[in-house]
């Protein structure tokens, strides 16, 4: 193996200027490389757990929401990969909305599936998109994930506006644009207009014709369906609040309304105020402004249909303080049906606005089609939003994972330089030259050329974990050069030998321990670039780059490195040699006479 390797490395020597060639097509190679290839922040991974946001219509009840999330749980447990989930539904710090749902669906292990889960994802889809009037978003969990909020797919993009109507055009406008985008697929957004909303519309000159004040309709409206605090109970352990509401049937239909009656005040000299009587223990407020009866508050006493004293007169009973029911009063009253002077209208309301700072905001979410990028789907969404002109109230960016990545993709860069940096300054000073370390450094393009080609057969993005994969092979790769070059140096500076036999024989000794480490770290990374399992999608790009970095510059080392030290070194000697020359125009010394 030796002698071979002896034999071409003389064959290479003869043709220098070629070598010097394909070592700089080999560098702008990896610079045009890094241009092309796909960049990611993190890799997907299969925790084989998968994150379901479900969402139905915007008019949808509890009960409704409920049949529709079990519709579909039955849907995805009937997939072969699906071993259990669960399932949430209602308002909570994560569901903002009575539409919205929640569902952890949990596969069963890889061996027994034999898909991952973004395949699993997809198939579930096909199969739920034949359920009417409800969406479900779903997303692998993933071990590492920066998102600060909880969106239905993975990737945020937030607008905010101080124009709500404004943000709200703008924002259907650019789901459109981004739905049109083969690098996008699910794409959805957090704005939901259609909230249905009763608006309770009062004729003021009926109500102060009739006898009736705004402040007793409030606390009418109050008292059935505000959950008013009327007493607080106290035992020895704890304390129970007593709260005053319609009981929960009456508070299902807006049309009970006509059904419920408000005490006219007319006759009593007070028009337009409350009644002065009160529940015996409660607050001042509570019962004061509908009948004149205590009783009529509870729901034994069929609050909200006609009370049996509407017409009949009543009295207070002022030595108590307390009104007793069915006590006759000395003031005239009558209780009067909402329907007399008041009807409501069904509009449409956002069912939640949300808020970025200080200014309404609106979330539009996406995942990656297959075989996307994360780097390509964020070029496509800036050029869109270019091309739409958007107003200058309007501000637009990304959010999460997709900032974070813009934000280290821009950094990139600057790291890899700092890292070539730190190693030349190290090895300028270990060698005490300028040269060397350039021809040191110069067996890594070679790394970058095999790293990107082999996460692009693979179809790998240059994530994080790639370019951690690229920053351990600086330091692998160039041992090779350190090797050649440390004896080269001592063979020229010990031996007087000239700088191509000092380089070949440098490299005829140390040709067994290059080949011995290389493959060593060669051999330590197969494992993570071929190994399956329970997050090895984190792991592979790491393996990938290493084995594909090491493979290529193995090879063209091995034999430009020799050459580059050949022609920097005699760069330096003819460097020197001008430097040490005379200067013609200068004094000449004088010759000192004996």
């Amino acid at each position: 193996m030796i002698a071979f390797y002896g034999r071409t490395l003389k064959f290479v020597l003869r043709y220098q200027g070629i070598t010097l060639l394909v070592a700089l097509a080999t560098l702008l190679l990896t610079i045009f490389l890094y241009i092309i290839i796909p960049k990611g922040f993190f890799p997907v991974q299969d925790t084989g757990v998968i994150q379901g946001i479900s969402q139905a219509p915007q008019t949808i009840g509890s009960k409704g929401m409920a049949q529709k999330q079990q519709e579909i749980a039955k849907i995805i447990l009937a997939d072969p990969a699906v071993e259990s989930l669960s399932s949430f539904i209602g308002a909570d710090g994560t569901n903002t909305t009575i539409n919205s749902g929640r569902i952890s669906i949990n596969l069963k292990p890889l061996d027994q599936r034999k898909k991952n889960a973004s395949d699993i994802i997809r198939r579930l889809q096909s199969s739920l998109a034949n359920v009417q009037d409800i969406q479900l978003f779903m997303q692998p969990v993933q071990n590492i994930t920066i998102d600060d909020r909880v969106s239905r797919t993975q990737y945020q993009y937030t607008l905010e506006d101080p124009d709500q109507n404004e943000l709200n055009e703008w924002t259907a406008k650019l789901v459109d644009r981004l739905k049109q985008l083969p690098e996008l697929e699910d794409v959805a957004t957090d704005q939901q207009l259609g909230g249905l909303a009763v608006s309770l519309v009062i004729d003021r000159v009926t109500a102060s014709r009739l006898g009736v004040a705004p402040t007793t309709i409030d606390n009418t409206l109050y008292d059935a369906f505000g959950q008013r605090q009327i007493n607080t109970m106290y035992t020895q352990l704890n304390q129970y609040h007593v709260v005053l509401e319609a009981e929960p049937h009456f508070q299902q239909d807006p049309h009970i309304l006509d059904h419920l009656y408000i005490q006219s005040n007319s006759s009593s000299g007070q028009s337009g105020a409350a009644a002065s009587s009160s529940s015996s223990s409660g607050s001042s407020s509570a019962g004061s402004n509908a009948l004149t009866t205590t009783a009529l508050y509870t729901p034994s006493a069929n609050t909200l249909a006609p009370p049996q004293n509407a017409i009949a007169s009543t009295t207070t009973n002022s030595s108590k303080g307390s009104t007793s029911a069915g006590t006759p009063s000395s003031t005239t009253s009558s209780a009067v049906p909402f329907s007399a002077f008041s009807h409501f209208e069904t509009t449409t309301e956002p069912l939640s606005i949300a808020h970025q700072g200080q200014f309404p905001a609106i979330t539009v979410s996406f995942n990656l089609a297959p075989n996307a990028a994360l780097g390509d789907a964020i070029t496509a969404v800036d050029k869109v939003q270019k091309e739409m002109h958007m107003p200058a109230s309007l501000q637009a960016d990304f959010q999460g994972t997709a900032a974070s990545f813009r934000n280290s993709l821009s950094n990139m860069p600057l790291l890899i330089l700092a890292a070539l940096v730190t190693v030349y300054i190290v090895l300028g000073v270990l060698y005490e030259s300028f040269i060397h370390p350039i021809t040191i450094l110069s067996t890594l393009p070679s790394a970058g050329v095999g790293a990107f080609l082999a996460l692009i057969i693979f179809h790998q993005d240059l994530s994080v974990v790639a370019i951690i994969g690229l920053v351990l092979l600086i330091g692998i790769v160039k041992k090779n050069g350190i090797m050649m070059v440390d004896f080269a140096l001592d063979a020229e500076r010990n031996h007087g030998k000239n700088s191509t036999d000092a380089i070949y024989e440098a490299c005829l000794l140390r040709f067994r321990p290059i080949m011995m480490t290389t493959m060593a770290a060669l051999l330590g990374g197969i494992p993570l670039a071929f190994g399956s399992g329970i997050g090895s999608e984190l792991r592979r790009p790491l393996g990938i780059a290493m084995v594909g970095g090491l493979l290529v510059s193995q090879v063209l080392t091995l034999y430009t490195t020799p050459v580059i030290y050949i022609f920097f070194d005699k760069l330096a000697h003819r460097s020197s040699r001008k430097s040490e020359q005379p200067s013609t125009g200068g004094p000449q010394p004088i010759a000192e006479q004996a």
